[in-house]
């Protein structure tokens, strides 16, 4: 059995526009722009890989027996971190996601491993939250966190 891949690619687009779609918050109204642009872009799209899907089909073989367990947990991680953000917040939903993902694909799991991979977390989160809240005025969802 076949399957269209842009077909199901266009629907993935359009699931993942819809949930961060109903994921936005409160922002500024400049705040609001950036993600409704990102947003509107992500869901035209995922249109025209479905209707690409319907004149020029393109089939391939089924590919979930061959997504490796990384690929995986790298892809149930970012779904939870959407989720997560906007009830305990940005900045600790983006660490924790970011330094599970890392450690989950780290070749060596240890203790020195896990600080620098959470090191690292914090520091680049740290850095998108300072530059997008204190110089482009976008501010993320604040949760019972932070």
């Amino acid at each position: 059995m076949m399957l269209n891949s842009d077909l199901y690619g266009g629907l993935i687009m359009l699931a993942f526009a819809g949930m961060f779609w109903l994921q936005m918050g409160d922002f500024t109204k400049f705040g609001l722009m950036f993600p409704k642009v990102i947003i509107a872009l992500l869901a035209f799209l995922g249109v025209v890989m479905i209707v690409k899907a319907k004149v020029k089909p393109q089939y391939v073989k089924p590919f979930l027996k061959d997504i490796n367990k990384y690929m995986a947990a790298t892809m149930i991680w970012s779904f939870l971190w959407v989720l997560s953000a906007s009830y305990v917040g940005f900045f600790v939903a983006s660490v924790v996601s970011m330094w599970a993902i890392q450690w989950f694909l780290s070749s060596e799991r240890n203790l020195k491993i896990s600080a620098i991979s959470l090191a690292v977390a914090i520091g680049s989160v740290f850095v998108i939250y300072y530059v997008f809240t204190k110089y482009l005025y976008i501010f993320f969802p604040e949760g019972f966190l932070f």
